[in-house]
């Protein structure tokens, strides 16, 4: 009995890994295709130019972009709410950029103290993730309005 239990576990086990490694080529795709042009466009960058400078400027770049994103989202949604609607996102923005301000001084004041040359591109990274993310929330806001209209 122990000796067939055994088998089907053995035998079970190996179904798994057959199944995993036949959905992980498309668990990658699925993830690729996710991938966001601004992020694929840093990734090209930093993958020609991996120096801390390179990645500094790539990263730059990254963050440029990303508050373009951020402000092209921003006004989308605005021109589609209605008057309280406008009124509440602008007052949610305006409280955004004292949050984003203060974290970005925060975010300066820790990596001042750092000493070392990595730190350097992990500072900008830190205050591009904070743009995207909002970049991305307001996309999300966008997101929910198309599907909820006919």
């Amino acid at each position: 009995m122990r000796r067939a239990i055994f088998l089907f576990m053995k035998n079970s086990v190996r179904y798994l890994l057959v199944l995993l490694s036949l959905l992980l080529p498309t668990l990658v795709s699925a993830q690729e295709a996710q991938t966001h042009p601004i992020d694929k466009a840093l990734e090209i960058c930093t993958d020609k130019n991996p120096s801390t400078a390179g990645m500094v400027n790539c990263t730059d770049a990254a963050y440029k972009k990303w508050d373009q994103e951020l402000n092209k989202n921003y006004r989308t949604l605005m021109a589609r709410l209605k008057p309280a609607g406008k009124q509440l996102l602008k007052s949610a923005q305006l409280s955004w950029i004292t949050y984003r301000d203060n974290e970005f001084k925060l975010i300066d004041n820790i990596y001042d103290a750092i000493q070392g040359t990595m730190y350097i591109p992990m500072r900008i990274d830190e205050k591009m993730q904070i743009v995207k993310q909002r970049a991305l929330a307001l996309a999300s806001h966008l997101d929910m309005l198309d599907e909820a209209e006919p």
